[in-house]
C-alpha cells in the first residue's frame, strides 16, 4: 500500500474550505474537520457551540497544549487504514507538521475576499456564524493570531474562490489530480 496522502485545507473563515473538502471527499478521500474537533471539545466542556465559545476553546487548547493541539486531538480517531485523507480547517503550520509526521502532506489554501466570506458565513446559518461585521472582523483577527496567515502563505498552492462554486471545485479537482499523479 502506498503511504497516506493527507491533503490539508487552510483559508480564512468562510473562504470555501468545507465546500472544497466535501468535493475532495467525493473523490475518494476520508474527511476530517478540525472545526468539528473544536466543536466537540466545546460541547464536552458543557458550553454552547457558538463562535465565541469555540474561539475560547480553540485558543485555550493551543495555550495549554501548544499550537498543534487541535491537530493532535484529531489523531484520536485518525484512520490509519485510509490512503487518501482530506483535513479541513488547518490554522497553523504546526498542525501541518503533525500530519507530515504520519504521511505525505500537501497544503492547499482557499482564498476569498472578506465581503464574499462574510456573506457566506452569515448565509450558511450555523450556530457559530458571526452575528455582525464586527464579530466577523474579530474572528478574522483571532484566526490570524493563531498562525492562519503563515499557513496560507506557506501552502503548496492557493486557489481563489472568486467566481462560482462550480469553478472553484473544478480548479481544486485539477490540482488534486496533479498531486495524485505525483504520488503514484
Amino acid at each position: 500500500m502506498n503511504p497516506q496522502l493527507i491533503l490539508c485545507l487552510t483559508g480564512m473563515p468562510g473562504s470555501g474550505k468545507t465546500t472544497v473538502a466535501k468535493a475532495i471527499e467525493r473523490m475518494g478521500f476520508y474527511y476530517i474537520s478540525l472545526g468539528d474537533v473544536v466543536r466537540e471539545e466545546t460541547l464536552s466542556r458543557g458550553l454552547e457551540v457558538n463562535d465565541g465559545n469555540c474561539g475560547i476553546v480553540m485558543k485555550d487548547l493551543r495555550e495549554k497544549f501548544g499550537p498543534q493541539a487541535v491537530a493532535q486531538l484529531s489523531l484520536k480517531n485518525f484512520p490509519r487504514d485510509k490512503r487518501l485523507i482530506v483535513v479541513d480547517g488547518i490554522r497553523s503550520v504546526h498542525e501541518v507538521q503533525v500530519y507530515r509526521s504520519i504521511g505525505k502532506t500537501r497544503l492547499l489554501a482557499i482564498h476569498a475576499s472578506p465581503e464574499r466570506r462574510y456573506h457566506f458565513l452569515v448565509s450558511r446559518g450555523r450556530k457559530d456564524a458571526p452575528v455582525s461585521r464586527e464579530d466577523f472582523d474579530l474572528r478574522d483577527r483571532r484566526e490570524l493570531e493563531v498562525g492562519l496567515g503563515d499557513a496560507i502563505a506557506l501552502s503548496d498552492e492557493i486557489i481563489s474562490n472568486n467566481s462560482t462554486l462550480n469553478a472553484l471545485i473544478k480548479k481544486v479537482k485539477v490540482q488534486v489530480r496533479i498531486w495524485l499523479k505525483e504520488d503514484v
